[in-house]
């Protein structure tokens, strides 16, 4: 799939977060590679090999040695990602921007976040090009939610790093534009309100969204959406019979509930199957944006799952109305519609990063048609909790391996219950 980029909208708002906060705070400088090796974490690193801290392999256009240098293969495509503890971390942010310059020998899509007092936040995303220096600059509000709160580490990652590709990433001036009181004002916020609201152990950036929009402020550059199946002639004469908003195949419509009612999913099958159930429903639509984009809900849930280790997941929900055309006589002539309420909800990872687990309603990660939100309940090990909207709960897993997600969801008289799978390590 296409590499995401950060929006230039997000940079508009750096330079406003390092001026709006200069009397208040100073610039530290968290890796420069002059005198002081830092760590990453060896827990949850899943980068190939642990980094060279002091590495020389030459001057670059803007990055001069020495530098961060993390190289290696694997055999599978994976994301891997790792954290830092840096000189001058733990800090107190006012605010203002994390700057980072990296270098990646091949075309990738670089992640970086900071983890805060509450938890690791959100990652933000920058493609490389190939043998090419980017000096990145994001506002510590787009990374934590909040402009003044604390940074404890910092993550780097590169995601979707396709199999048996030999790939080096090369990191260095890492730097902290605001440190001070931790009491900066609010500059460099993302397109849209949002909220961070603890839930458990660890803090999670709500943003402000319309679920039944197709609109979504993305952090990064969307993809495509699925391409309409319907020709424009058939849509309108579609639209002239019924008045739902997608018209799907008896068959199509029988991919869409096994996956729903499948009760011995693996977890790549449960990672899966609701971006496909999605694509299916998303492109036999009778208009254009009806509900946002399944597949990039898909992509940036799992980013931002990823960005944590897998420990924060987003689940993700759909709630809208299909009709189903079936054929009624033996000429496949005749047809007739029947209205269909789906109610699906999906895991964006096959692999959990530990033994405790949050799980996020999100409405961010909602596509619907409704002006209501369905009711959620997940079960792990025969405990039930309720998850309301905008809030996270922790699930406690005893053992690894394949593990159990049941997920119900109900909206309007209409009761799902889905057994998903999840890898726990």
């Amino acid at each position: 799939m296409a590499n995401r980029i950060l929006k230039g909208a997000v940079f508009a708002g750096l330079v406003l977060a390092s001026a709006g906060n200069a009397e208040n705070c100073k610039e530290t400088v968290l890796y420069d590679g002059s005198n002081y090796n830092g760590q990453m974490e060896e827990s949850g690193r899943t980068f190939p090999e642990a980094p060279e801290w002091r590495a020389n392999w030459g001057d670059f256009d803007n990055m001069r040695a020495p530098y961060i240098r993390l190289s290696g293969i694997k055999n599978k495509a994976a994301d891997w990602t790792g954290t830092l503890t840096l000189q001058g971390l733990p800090a107190s942010i006012g605010g203002g921007t994390l700057s980072i310059a990296a270098r990646s020998t091949q075309d990738a899509k670089f992640g970086v976040w900071l983890v805060g007092g509450a938890g690791a936040g959100n990652v933000v995303f920058h493609t490389l090009k190939a043998n090419r220096t980017q000096a990145i600059s994001i506002a510590v509000k787009d990374l934590l939610g909040s402009a003044g709160a604390t940074a404890n580490k910092v993550g780097i990652g590169l995601f979707g790093v396709p199999a048996y590709q030999y790939t080096t990433l090369f990191v260095d001036n890492i730097k902290l534009s605001c440190v001070g009181n931790g009491s900066g004002t609010q500059a460099g916020a993302h397109a849209g309100a949002g909220s961070s609201v603890t839930a458990g152990n660890a803090d999670y950036f709500f943003r402000e969204v319309n679920p039944a929009s197709s609109e979504r402020d993305f952090y990064g550059e969307p993809v495509h959406d699925a391409k309409k199946a319907l020709g424009e002639d058939t849509r309108r004469e579609l639209s002239k019979r019924t008045a739902r908003q997608f018209v799907l195949t008896e068959h199509e419509h029988q991919q869409v509930t096994k996956f729903q009612t499948a009760k011995d999913l693996s977890p790549e099958e449960s990672r899966n199957g609701w971006y496909k159930s999605m694509f299916t429903v998303d492109r036999n639509r009778l208009k254009d944006s009806v509900i946002a984009s399944p597949k990039n809900l898909f992509l940036e849930a799992g980013e931002i799952a990823a960005a944590t280790g897998n420990h924060t997941i987003p689940v993700l929900i759909a709630d809208l109305d299909y009709a189903i055309k079936y054929f009624t006589d033996t000429t496949f002539k005749k047809t007739e519609f029947e209205d269909f309420h789906l109610l699906l909800a999906g895991l964006p990872v096959s692999g959990a990063g530990g033994s405790r687990i949050k799980f996020v309603y999100d409405p961010y990660f909602v596509a619907t048609t409704r002006s209501s939100l369905p009711r959620m309940e997940i079960c792990v090990k025969n405990k039930c909790e309720t998850v309301s909207p905008r809030t996270g709960m922790d699930f406690e897993f005893d053992s690894a391996g394949e593990q159990t997600i049941v997920v119900k969801l109900s909206s309007d008289n209409v009761n799902t219950q889905q057994d998903l799978k999840l890898e726990v390590k």
